[in-house]
């Protein structure tokens, strides 16, 4: 046979095997955004206390941070039932979920993953905001809950992710 034949048989089959370990990783790869700066405002009413009860409003914001990198996620809250008294709890998920519609679900969209849903021991007040930093040496996800105020007035939210230099 002759070499140069050989040759580019042998080019093909590399090219070919490349082309398809490249798109198996595509196909493959979970479909997690945003990797990127979030900047949203979310508003809603509730009339309810629990958490648990299932028609109650709740906002989620999920991201993926990249390995060795760290963004801070802050929710600013600029109108809350009860003025400077009013305030929610906020969790977090370790994991990517986002079975809602523009930031809002209701409590009963996460009962399939509530016992793996924990407290952050913050909360979210009128000016008081919710700040923290994310990132590890590993590609990560997360996905922040935290219901909506009760009071049966709009609260007001403005969410953002941004990477820290």
């Amino acid at each position: 046979m002759n070499k140069k034949i050989l040759g580019l048989i042998v080019a093909v089959i590399v090219v070919c095997t490349l082309a398809a370990a490249f798109l198996a990783e595509s196909a493959f790869a979970p479909s997690q955004q945003p990797t990127g700066t979030l900047d949203f405002t979310v508003s809603g009413t509730s009339d309810c206390l629990r958490f648990l009860n299932s028609s109650v409003p709740t906002i989620y914001v999920p991201f993926t941070v990249a390995a060795n990198e760290h963004w801070q996620l802050i929710i600013n809250c600029s109108k809350m039932p009860g003025g400077n008294n009013g305030w929610t709890d906020v969790y977090i998920y370790d994991g990517f979920w986002n079975g809602g519609s523009n930031h809002t679900c209701t409590s009963i969209d996460l009962y399939p993953i509530l016992n793996d849903i924990q407290s952050t021991d913050h909360q979210i007040r009128l000016n008081k905001p919710f700040t923290e930093t994310y990132g590890s040496s590993t590609q990560r996800s997360y996905t922040i809950f935290f219901v909506v105020p009760p009071g049966g007035q709009q609260a007001t939210f403005h969410i953002t992710l941004k990477q820290m230099e």
